[in-house]
């Protein structure tokens, strides 16, 4: 594309959105990569999976709540997507933790890599799979966890159980925090989080809910807990 053409689709973004790229999925809405207001994201279905007002609430959580830094405290992505958290926590907060994400679509990954360049993010580990039988077939242990599991702008009712909080906190170091991104933009959506701080409070301590208000209709809540 020559750099008028650039130029043009970037100015344009300001006033509707671009399409750049587009993905068929085989486990949700077919993924789009869009230009919007001078800023690539991705999206899908309804809402933003990565590189948008999502970025944004994990990037205004983790400077709330910064992970612990080093190469001895690994972290875990269940519901990798595109790459924002692994993007946020390695070229904006500079932690060198080892990565491993784990995503069930191969389409996002794609898209990541080709329009992100995640692929070359350092020490990081891709796993295709689902998260909920990577957990229950968990042999390593990390420090920090974070669950981001969305079919288009539903969690899917298996990775809010009993079952897979208990998992994915065995999975956890001594002292390892668990972070779960809940989008909620109605009365049921509380209730929901109150159920899943519930469940957190069986399996963790320390037990606390961060409302991340990029978009005031619809606020990203993150719940954690720690273990002991």
């Amino acid at each position: 594309m020559s750099g008028k053409m650039k130029a043009f689709r970037y100015l344009s973004s300001f006033t509707s959105e671009q399409s750049v790229g587009w993905y068929k999925s085989n486990f949700g809405p077919d993924i789009e990569v869009c230009l919007i207001n001078g800023r690539y994201q991705i999206n899908a279905g309804s809402v933003n999976y990565s590189f948008g007002p999502l970025h944004d609430a994990f990037r205004r959580y983790f400077h709330i709540d910064p992970p612990e830094s080093g190469t001895h405290n690994p972290v875990l992505i269940l519901g990798f997507g595109g790459g924002s958290v692994a993007n946020i926590l390695r070229k904006e907060l500079n932690l060198p933790n080892p990565i491993t994400g784990v995503e069930i679509d191969e389409m996002i990954i794609k898209a990541g890599f080709e329009h992100f360049d995640t692929d070359k993010l350092r020490d990081l580990n891709l796993i295709i799979d689902d998260a909920y039988d990577y957990v229950f077939n968990c042999k390593l242990s990390y420090k920090l966890i974070v669950v981001d599991i969305y079919i288009d702008d539903q969690v899917p009712e298996k990775f809010e159980t009993e079952e897979f909080i208990a998992q994915v906190s065995r999975c956890l170091q001594s002292g390892g925090k668990l972070v779960f991104n809940k989008l909620i933009d109605d009365l049921d959506g509380e209730s929901d989080v109150k159920k899943l701080e519930d469940i957190f409070s069986v399996f963790l301590s320390e037990v606390k809910t961060y409302r991340i208000p990029i978009n005031k209709k619809s606020p990203n809540i993150m719940i954690t807990g720690i273990k002991q």
